[in-house]
């Protein structure tokens, strides 16, 4: 999976979670990745995304984690995450971790579900 290149509050940068990035923010969290996404969207039923059932280091450990994955050096990608809590919206924070969480568990390019393609085998004999 290639990182995919966000434009945000504090400029544009590629993001991605890995394998190691995502079990650091499974660990980071209650409940793993799948329920950080899950109560991150549940702000949109509130009324904003800026009132999403999350806590300030979910989010920046989301951002940061996203940057490391993305290719930023460690060090940096914290002073960043810190930077996009004091400068940025909590509601636009949240939709990008969004982006960054859905692009991590969507299907990959090399296995894309549906019918295979004429003249493609689909057993092994």
């Amino acid at each position: 999976m290639e990182p995919k290149v966000i434009n945000w509050c504090c400029g544009e940068h590629p993001f991605r979670l890995r394998i190691g990035e995502a079990e650091t923010l499974d660990d980071a969290t209650k409940d793993g990745i799948a329920d950080l996404l899950y109560r991150l969207q549940m702000g949109r039923d509130r009324g904003s995304f800026a009132y999403s059932p999350v806590r300030t280091r979910e989010v920046v450990d989301c951002i940061r984690l996203g940057l490391i994955g993305g290719g930023m050096d460690a060090s940096e990608a914290r002073k960043l995450a810190v930077r996009s809590w004091e400068e940025g919206d909590f509601g636009e924070l949240v939709v990008l971790c969004i982006t960054v969480l859905g692009v991590a568990m969507s299907g990959k390019e090399h296995d894309q579900p549906g019918k295979p393609e004429a003249g493609e085998a689909t057993e092994r004999e």
